[in-house]
């Protein structure tokens, strides 16, 4: 059984690992069934652990780091501070480093899991985008950290953004749909609903990133919560995909 979507177009770079996990093949009862890897739910950590280790076990995943999600702008260089595995890591939205076989990682059950891969350096980062993130510009704070601390261009970077909830379950008020058509276009709305891929597929393109070069999951988290979590569709009490990449070693 696959228990993780693989990102195709970022590994076919040959220089990254990446991938989302899905809500199968772990141990967790019904409403975090059954494969929750996110230990800030109100699932079982004993389940939440046992998950982890058959993620680890299928993936040859061994040293993977995150952040506690705040709905932030924050980046964090992993060289910067040691992040545990497991206690209470630090608050930020987004990770970022140059250095090879370091996981770096996400949760998420509806918000856009972004993948970044700076091709000629090399470097990674992943971020993730509610529509607070979103709205307040996390992926192209991520490619500017990323930028300053490896000399990362814009134009040389390839990017994937997850499996998330779509424009056709996305429904909010229209007071935040005019802040988004404001700041990133009105094709990023149908009525009350938003497109959060379009939104930051558009700031991307912003600041240089090629729109042949960012692909966008098919996957609508909300219609298809029989392979991942949803926490809209779930009404707020499900389990977390886990969304990773990885700088390979050198061949």
């Amino acid at each position: 059984m696959n228990i993780y979507h693989p990102i195709q177009e970022l590994q076919a770079t040959g220089i990254v690992t990446a991938g989302v996990s899905l809500r199968h093949g772990g141990v967790s009862r019904s409403p975090y069934a059954s494969l929750n890897l996110a230990e800030h739910v109100a699932d079982d950590p004993n389940a939440v652990a046992a998950n982890r280790e058959i993620f680890f076990q299928k993936t040859g995943l061994t040293d993977l780091r995150y952040c506690r999600q705040v709905h932030g702008t924050d980046v964090i260089n992993v060289v910067d501070q040691a992040l545990p595995t497991s206690t209470l890591p630090p608050e930020a939205d987004a990770l970022v480093t140059a250095q090879r076989d370091v996981a770096l990682a996400i949760f998420t059950a509806d918000c856009v899991p972004i993948f970044i891969v700076d091709v000629t350096t090399p470097a990674i980062g992943i971020a993730h985008a509610g529509w607070r993130g979103t709205l307040a510009r996390i992926a192209v704070n991520t490619l500017a950290r990323m930028e300053t601390l490896f000399g990362t261009v814009a134009a040389n970077c390839q990017i994937h953004l997850g499996p998330s909830i779509q424009k056709c379950c996305y429904t909010v008020s229209e007071e935040l749909i005019t802040q988004f058509t404001d700041h990133f276009g009105s094709i990023v709305a149908s009525g009350t609903n938003l497109s959060l891929q379009s939104s930051n597929v558009n700031q991307l393109v912003e600041v240089g990133v090629s729109p042949a070069v960012i692909s966008v999951s098919p996957f609508c988290t909300a219609c298809r919560t029989d392979l991942f979590y949803s926490h809209r569709a779930e009404d707020g009490q499900t389990g977390r995909m886990l969304s990773f990449i990885e700088l390979n070693s050198k061949s």
